[in-house]
Parts: C-alpha cells; sequence; structure tokens
C-alpha cells in the first residue's frame, strides 16, 4: 500500500487533537480481547503533547481511500501509561494504551437487570454512562434476551462476554473506540474484499505453532446443577480442566457447546504470516474501486482462503489476531490464524 501513518493526541477533555511526530508504533486486535492494545514510541520532544489518559487516535493515509481525506481510523486508544527512556544515543518516551472500552472493563460495579432483557440492550445500559455506544454490524440479527443478568463487585463485562457467548457473538472494539457485536463467519462466508495468504506470493514469514501447554484431556463445565464432559482425543495424557459457572438458568446444549468450544480453543494449532503494509495491496485497493463500506485492513474474525504447501494449509483459515507494526519507513502485519470452529 501506498501508505503513510498518521498518529494524533487529544488531552483528556479536549477536543482538539494535535498530530505527532513519531517513532515506532505496534497495534494488537485480538477476538480473545475486547480491548485493541497500542504501544508507541515516541521522541521526547513531543512529551508535551501526551500525557496519561490522553486519547490517541492512529489513522492510515492512502490516496486510493476514496472519501474526502483519503484516510481510515485504525484504532483508538486511551493512554495507560507514559514513560520517558533515555540511553546514551537518544531520548524517548514509550506510551502504552487500550481502546476506551478500557473504562468499563476495569471498573468494579454492582447492578441488575431483570425481565428478559435483550443482550444488546444491557450492554448500551451498562456502557452509556462511560460515553461508549454498542451496535451490531449489519447482517447480525438482533439478539436474544437474558432471563437475569446481575453482578456485585465486579466487571459486567465479564458477564457480558459470557453472554455473548451463548448466543454465538463476541463483543469487540471498533476502530473509533466504541462496541459491537460480530459473529463468526460460516465455512462458506470468505471475505468478498480480496483478502489471502499465499507462501511465496504475499507472505514474508510463516510460523506454524503446536502448542499443548494450555491444551486438557477432559473439559468438566458445571452450572446450575448440571455436569457435562467433552474429552479432546488429541490429548492423551491425565490433565482435567474443571470450570464451574456461576448462572443458574443456562440449557444443557449451552452448557455443552461452551465445553466443546473452550476443547477446541485450546486444542487447535495456530498459523502466523507477517506481509508487508497494513492491509490490501494498492493493486487490489484499484480493483475494488471504491473503499466506502468495504474492509481494507487485516482485521480479526476474518474467513479468507490460506496455501501453505510447506505446512500442508490449504483451505480457509479463521483471523484471530493481528498485530501491526511499523515505523516511518516500513509497515507490516502480523497475521495469526486457526480453524474457524475454534470460536463457532
Amino acid at each position: 500500500m501506498s501508505s503513510k501513518v498518521v498518529i494524533r493526541a487529544t488531552e483528556p477533555g479536549g477536543s482538539t487533537p494535535r498530530q505527532l511526530v513519531w517513532r515506532k508504533v505496534k497495534i494488537k486486535k485480538s477476538l480473545d480481547e475486547i480491548c485493541h492494545y497500542m504501544e508507541l514510541t515516541l521522541p521526547a520532544s513531543e512529551r508535551d503533547k501526551v500525557h496519561k489518559h490522553c486519547k490517541v487516535e492512529v489513522l492510515c493515509q492512502n490516496p486510493l481511500i476514496t472519501n474526502s481525506n483519503n484516510m481510515l481510523w485504525v484504532t483508538t486508544v486511551m493512554v495507560d501509561e507514559v514513560t520517558f527512556v533515555a540511553d546514551s544515543s537518544q531520548k524517548n518516551m514509550a506510551v502504552i494504551g487500550r481502546s476506551p472500552a478500557r473504562d468499563i472493563i476495569d471498573s468494579s460495579t454492582v447492578g441488575m437487570r431483570l425481565n428478559q432483557t435483550k443482550l444488546e440492550d444491557i450492554a448500551r445500559s451498562i456502557s452509556a454512562p462511560f460515553g461508549i455506544t454498542v451496535g451490531r454490524l449489519p447482517g447480525i440479527p438482533e439478539t436474544g434476551p437474558v432471563f437475569m443478568f446481575t453482578w456485585a463487585n465486579e466487571s459486567p463485562w465479564q458477564k457480558m462476554i459470557v453472554e455473548a457467548e451463548k448466543q454465538g457473538l463476541i463483543f469487540t472494539s471498533n476502530e473509533m473506540g466504541h462496541l459491537y457485536l460480530w459473529k463468526v463467519p460460516n465455512e462458506n462466508s470468505v471475505r468478498s474484499e480480496g483478502f489471502f495468504l499465499t507462501e511465496g506470493q504475499n507472505t514474508r514469514e510463516i510460523q506454524h505453532t503446536q502448542n499443548g501447554a494450555e491444551q486438557f484431556n477432559e473439559y468438566i463445565f458445571r452450572a446450575g446443577g448440571q455436569t457435562v464432559r467433552e474429552t479432546d482425543d488429541t490429548c492423551r495424557n491425565n490433565r482435567t480442566k474443571l470450570i464451574s459457572l456461576t448462572e443458574t438458568n443456562i440449557p444443557r446444549d449451552d452448557l455443552r457447546r461452551r465445553a466443546r468450544v473452550e476443547m477446541l480453543r485450546r486444542r487447535h494449532n495456530r498459523v502466523k504470516a507477517t506481509v508487508t503494509g497494513w492491509g490490501l495491496s494498492d493493486e487490489q485497493l484499484r480493483a475494488l474501486g471504491t473503499t466506502n463500506q468495504k474492509e481494507i485492513f487485516w482485521n480479526p474474525n476474518f474467513l479468507i482462503p490460506v496455501r501453505i504447501p510447506s505446512i500442508g494449509v490449504n483451505g480457509n483459515l479463521l483471523i484471530c489476531q493481528v498485530e501491526y507494526t511499523a515505523n516511518p519507513s516500513v509497515m507490516k502485519t502480523d497475521i495469526t490464524l486457526v480453524d474457524r470452529e475454534a470460536y463457532s
């Protein structure tokens, strides 16, 4: 991509962003975490522009992006930490931030929602005091009701994640810092914009990891006086994972599905590919004609064709994590993929 990264910061309570001079940036988005995560390195000369709790926006500018300023948001974070670092060669500031939803996730409160309230309505009522909206992507139907939703001295979002998983949905942050509900694509829903990974064509580096450290032979889920078991035949050891849920009104099929998802997520091997740029190539952008209402950056929850003969991969895989990195002259993305059933 003929792209340039633009980073700007706004003081807490302010409304006027100031563009930053920067040296390095790393952004992580994952299906396993609601918040985007950012690490930013700035020269010490920028120290008056960024403080803790500032809002930092990362945008990508490309003449092929078809809007008025040829820019699109990549992420929005609130700064958690600013560290001044000096050595014999240079002085830097290290900035760490997370999506604005950090405030909901970190807060411990008490509350209750009754009367068969829809999941998204509960989420909106909890998010509203934090200035965060909750939406659904096009094609996602209205969420089902939650019989009773209570929390005490804990983050309500830990429970919201569980309720969403019960309905086959995922909560995640969007590029502007708000929240939305997404569904794992079905096995035929490959991205239409043309995302793909092919060894020797658009990959710079490939890793294939078989990790059994967090894998168990038997998963036991208990809730509401019920117990279900799921056995992983690919992990022939004596390790057992017991998970006791606080829900008292959970259908047995839902409990079994959650046990199976837990097993599949821990079992599946992961493929990691490194590519140049943060999204579609200039050639692909030209072929799209317009970027309006199109996804042009690599993102989690994309089902894409992957062909890597050296490790025997030839099929559609789900992106579960992306990690963008850049300095002023080079942009790249590390893309982690799994079988879609690990999140279905």
